[in-house]
């Protein structure tokens, strides 16, 4: 499955085995759409089905079953690709669809989704890694840039070129945009980041806070991302 030559808009479902992964199956089943199913992120790395994609829907409760490394690897992922979330009503066959941030709209069904947003999106294949354990300081601004108002003062748990966790103990909203910045990086000037998803106070036992994307780096601030190391989990074309 690597090697798609059909021609068909290849789109990612993480979704456990049961009845919601048969129903988003039935909604997607036609001409020009190939679905590459798995249940966890990993799978989808091993070379029988590793291949290029359009797009990516997650299941919310198989989501929620992830543990914080796939969580933070699927924060990297859908800032990529056209992604949603999806939740199903097993009883209903009813399918919400959620966004990942704003660049894709929730509330719309699974075949305009694809349609509208996946077909006409190049096929790309992924380039990640596991994000580093690296406890930096940093400043968030959100939703402006000042260069005369400092801004809330955090730390990361983890990063990489694509991403990091921010602790963060006010609330948060999935798709608020803003400026992050690293003091400790050689380059630190500001960079533009959405949040991806949110970890309440108390929850999980773990760190309060955020996974934010960025969204624009400098080539400098990438290189030096780049040293703090973390496994690739990326096949060799």
């Amino acid at each position: 499955m690597s090697d798609n030559r059909s021609g068909a808009t290849t789109i990612l479902l993480i979704c456990r085995e049961g009845k919601s992964r048969q129903l988003y199956q039935t909604k997607l089943d036609f001409p020009g759409v190939l679905l590459v199913c798995v249940q966890t992120l990993a799978q989808f790395f091993r070379r029988e089905v590793y291949c290029p994609l359009q797009g990516i829907l997650v299941d919310m409760p198989t989501y929620m079953r992830c543990g914080e490394e796939e969580k933070l690897l699927l924060t990297d992922l859908v800032g990529l690709f056209p992604a949603l979330r999806l939740r199903c009503n097993e009883e209903s066959g009813e399918i919400r669809t959620l966004p990942f941030g704003t660049a894709f709209p929730g509330n719309t069904t699974l075949t305009d989704f694809v349609q509208k947003n996946c077909t006409t999106f190049a096929q790309r294949k992924i380039r990640t890694s596991e994000r580093s354990l690296q406890n930096l300081p940093a400043v968030l601004n959100i939703s402006f840039q000042v260069e005369d108002i400092s801004g809330s003062r955090s730390m990361t748990t983890n990063i990489s070129p694509g991403g990091c966790f921010l602790v963060r103990f006010e609330p948060c909203i999935v798709g608020e945009q803003g400026w992050l910045t690293l003091p400790e990086l050689k380059d630190n000037s500001y960079i533009k980041v959405e949040v991806c998803w949110t970890r309440a106070w108390g929850e999980c036992h773990s760190f309060p806070g955020m996974g934010i994307r960025f969204i624009d780096l400098t080539e400098s601030q990438k290189a030096e991302l780049s040293t703090f190391g973390g496994r690739s989990l990326m096949l060799e074309d």
